[in-house]
């Protein structure tokens, strides 16, 4: 069997592994296996998979999958955002009607579909909050997301909510008005210039966001790291906990949802990756790199995970029964929810700052899970 690997340029090649092929070799094990790097010179064969090993892979796929032997076979693990892109990829093909099959690699020593009976369009309260919204679209959505496009027309005739394309120019040019921070001692513990340079960031933001009237905002904010050398993850946080809904990546159905979560609950709520599962423990682990600062009962600000620029936010969740959320398609009228708990955090190096271990309350609730793929992102909230 032939597998292609597909990587991202953020992720250096130490991110491939000997231990991850490894995993896979043991998975298909009495089959030759030959690894291809995506690029290189070879024949196509009918017995080939594709191992997503990192994020940031998924505009790349959707630019070659029809050169691939149908029904397509997309392999993934835990670690560098393959499962949360191979979740991306195989909602694309799902939309694209072509028969895929994802196989996700458990972590080594790691302790039907249907659409949810639970409406949140049904409480007042979600239709009320999504009618005022004033949704800031800044530079757009990442090109990985190739699942998450909307009908932007359509869902503003439905309820109301404004959206207001922003270029991101505007937040690199009130970024660089900002003076630089200064830091006080009880901040020595981090880098003070990248903490500095994080609370540029969100007056920026704050300021693009007065400049508009906006009560929500998603960033692609991986291009930041070109253009001002830090990242907007402290940012998102703090404008979460200050009622400025805030995602990450341009993904509108994540926003979205974030919206109606913190209607729902009356608390910000936490978009992250899924990045690895279990199906014998019945969990999934779940990864970003920003996080409203109320949600945590601590946290610490490492680095950005992909590009170790800037300021992330590793922050440290409270273990206790916690809902997932997610709201998609094109008219955002597919839902998925679940309940569960947050069983701990984990610290695995090679994934995003902030993760936890959510544990389904049964094998079908698992593969429920696994069955509903509404994009590569999805909300937990309390």
């Amino acid at each position: 069997m032939d597998i292609i690997i597909f990587t991202s340029s953020l992720h250096d090649t130490s991110s491939i592994t000997g231990m991850r092929l490894e995993a896979i070799r043991k998975h298909f094990a009495g089959q030759e296996i030959t690894f291809h790097n995506f690029g290189d010179d070879f024949a196509v064969g009918h017995d080939c998979a594709c191992f997503i090993a990192t994020g940031g892979t998924e505009e790349l796929f959707s630019r070659v999958w029809r050169a691939l032997p149908q029904p397509i076979v997309l392999i993934s693990d835990g670690y560098h955002n393959s499962f949360a892109a191979s979740f991306e990829i195989a909602s694309f093909l799902e939309q694209q009607g072509v028969g895929h099959k994802l196989i996700n690699l458990p972590m080594e020593n790691d302790g039907v579909k249907s659409i949810s009976s639970f409406d949140p369009y049904a409480d007042e309260r979600v239709l009320k909050a999504l009618s005022a919204s004033r949704i800031g679209l800044i530079g757009g959505a990442s090109s990985w997301l190739i699942s998450s496009d909307i009908d932007r027309e359509g869902v503003s005739a439905r309820f109301g909510a404004q959206f207001i394309d922003i270029p991101l120019s505007e937040v690199e040019d009130a970024y660089k008005m900002q003076p630089a921070e200064d830091i006080t001692e009880s901040a020595a513990t981090y880098s003070r210039a990248a903490l500095s340079d994080a609370e540029r960031m969100y007056r920026a933001l704050k300021t693009v966001c007065g400049r508009y009237s906006l009560t929500a905002l998603t960033i692609k904010c991986f291009d930041l790291l070109g253009s001002c050398l830090t990242t907007s993850c402290l940012a998102l946080a703090r404008l979460s906990d200050e009622g400025i809904v805030s995602g990450c990546e341009g993904d509108i159905p994540s926003l979205w949802t974030l919206i109606a979560a913190r209607t729902l609950s009356g608390h910000p709520a936490f978009m992250a990756n899924p990045s690895s599962s279990c199906e014998a423990d019945c969990t999934v682990d779940f990864a970003h790199c920003t996080i409203p600062l109320s949600m945590c009962e601590n946290y610490t600000l490492p680095s950005h995970f992909e590009s170790g620029i800037g300021i992330g936010v590793a922050g440290i969740l409270a273990p206790g029964p916690c809902k997932l959320l997610k709201i998609g398609g094109p008219l955002l009228d597919k839902v998925y929810t679940a309940s569960g708990i947050i069983e701990c955090n984990t610290r695995v190096a090679a994934r995003c700052r902030t993760q936890i271990r959510f544990r389904f309350p049964s094998p079908a609730e698992f593969d429920r899970f696994m069955a509903n793929r509404l994009g590569n992102h999805i909300i937990l909230y309390r």
